[in-house]
């Protein structure tokens, strides 16, 4: 129903739209089309490019934004030849006037980032991301959009960091880099109100922390954010800031409409509007889109999946099992956050489903780890998360948390159910990102097998045949009275 509500919105809007716009005299209405962690999702673009087409018929300023995370979540541009070309191919297309920079861009490691950015024919912005001249990746903090008439737009963007004070990417991709925290860094372009007559903070910061900087930053007219993927169906102001995000995926974009008189600021408004619901589609961008998809290698069924395998358990237990497949593993761990999808239906799996599901690159690591440090392992990620963060194989335990959900023990087991032996050392498989980003007590530094993760998998369902993960549980936690 709200999707429904939402076209009919929209085309009521486009239908009205044109007198509301009068260039040249003391009104002036601008449209932000705003997207957020599109994720390679290329699949939505016709429709996206014709919904942008008619706003345009009916708008004289119209402005569309991306406020990050345009990569990683597509096995067809993540895999292309040269990594994420397809989706600046399409954005060029569309004719984006702006986007920032989020954690995933760098995904494809600093080399093919720099490549995107100069294959962009629009600017990509980040106040708080520094690097010398010899790394060569040094956004704008900011920048001002003038339209026809005079008026202008300043956009300020500003990227998430993590507990680490790193953006949620692999630390390899990250060295050299310099980043700073993104709220201070955007309060140092206060003085930028004074010379725009719209100011947009274009954030990949997470909604709460949009939410924060609106309370801090009231020079601010609407912040545009990405990163934690949140579908604000009502649009409030904070602090008399308008603060949007739209979901992720491409399913949705924000759209926000603000009126002026004279130059000043006298209406704003932001809504949801469906992409996927959207009647119509641009044929050029459809045929593009036909040709990235025909891969034939990717589409190649590789096994079977008896039942839907859903969830991070039967996920990440399947995940795990991949590789454990290997001769040198006898037990692994799957972090959650790397679980990409909710659900392998049914039916064929193709390796375009594997890298679906297993986007990353990350190389197996083995390590030679005894039982106390393998708590270590489980105890420090689920505190760090605040629930449970690592799926296993080979071995199976249950988090011991007290009252305030602070896990104090871990009980580990075999797989069939035994204790497992005190002494015992066990051949450990650990993507090189849980290695690099966890902290976690372990001697041995480990050894690259020289083979990710997705690789492992797809030889380990291409030998199987058929999988079925229907019901498989193997990490729990447990309260405690305290």
């Amino acid at each position: 129903m709200n999707k429904i509500f939402f076209l009919v919105t929209a085309l009521f809007i486009l239908t009205a739209g044109k007198a509301q716009t009068n260039i040249g005299t003391d009104t002036t209405t601008v449209i932000i089309l705003s997207a957020n962690d599109m994720h390679a999702k290329i699949d939505n673009f016709p429709k996206f490019k014709a919904l942008v087409d008619n706003y345009r018929q009916h708008y004289e300023n119209v402005l569309v934004v991306s406020a990050g995370d345009m990569f990683t979540g597509n096995p067809i541009v993540d895999q292309y030849p040269d990594k994420g070309f397809p989706m600046i191919e399409l954005m060029n297309r569309v004719g984006f006037t702006i986007g920032t920079i989020g954690n995933h861009e760098f995904d494809y490691g600093q080399e093919t980032l720099k490549r995107r950015i100069a294959q962009a024919q629009f600017p990509l912005i980040s106040a708080n991301i520094a690097s010398p001249d010899s790394i060569g990746i040094n956004p704008d903090a900011y920048r001002i959009v003038s339209l026809n008439n005079g008026i202008k737009i300043g956009f300020v963007g500003a990227i998430q960091l993590n507990s680490e004070g790193l953006p949620d990417s692999h630390p390899s991709k990250l060295g050299g880099i310099q980043f700073t925290d993104g709220i201070t860094r955007i309060k140092e372009y206060r003085s930028l109100r004074d010379s725009c007559n719209i100011f947009v903070g274009l954030t990949h910061l997470g909604f709460e922390d949009d939410v924060e900087l609106a309370n801090q930053f009231g020079e601010f007219d609407v912040i545009l954010g990405g990163h934690s993927h949140t579908l604000v169906t009502n649009p409030v102001e904070y602090n008399s800031v308008l603060v949007m995000q739209a979901g992720s995926s491409l399913k949705n974009l924000g759209l926000i409409t603000i009126k002026l008189v004279g130059g000043k600021v006298v209406s704003k408004k932001a809504e949801l509007i469906s992409v996927l619901d959207y009647p119509e589609v641009d044929s050029t961008l459809l045929s593009i889109v036909d040709r990235f998809n025909d891969n034939k290698e990717l589409n190649k069924v590789i096994g079977t999946a008896q039942n839907d395998i859903t969830g991070n358990d039967e996920l990440g237990s399947l995940m795990t099992d991949g590789m454990c497949s290997l001769d040198e593993i006898e037990i692994a761990f799957q972090n959650v956050g790397g679980i990409r999808v909710d659900i392998l239906p049914k039916g064929n799996i193709t390796i375009k489903d594997v890298y679906k599901l297993d986007p990353f690159g990350n190389e197996i690591i083995l390590l030679k780890m005894n039982v106390s440090e393998i708590k270590s392992l489980i105890l420090n990620a689920f505190n760090r998360e605040k629930a449970i963060d690592l799926v296993a194989s080979g071995i199976a335990y249950t988090v011991i948390a007290n009252s305030k959900g602070i896990g104090t023990e871990v009980k580990l087991f075999m797989p069939d159910g035994s204790d497992v032996d005190a002494s015992k050392v066990f051949a450990t498989g650990l993507s090189s990102y849980i290695v690099s980003s966890y902290d976690f007590k372990h001697e041995d530094p480990g050894q690259s097998l020289y083979t990710t993760t997705a690789q492992a998998l797809i030889n380990f369902i291409s030998a199987k045949k058929e999988v079925n993960y229907t019901g498989i549980k193997r990490v729990s936690v447990s309260q405690k009275a305290d």
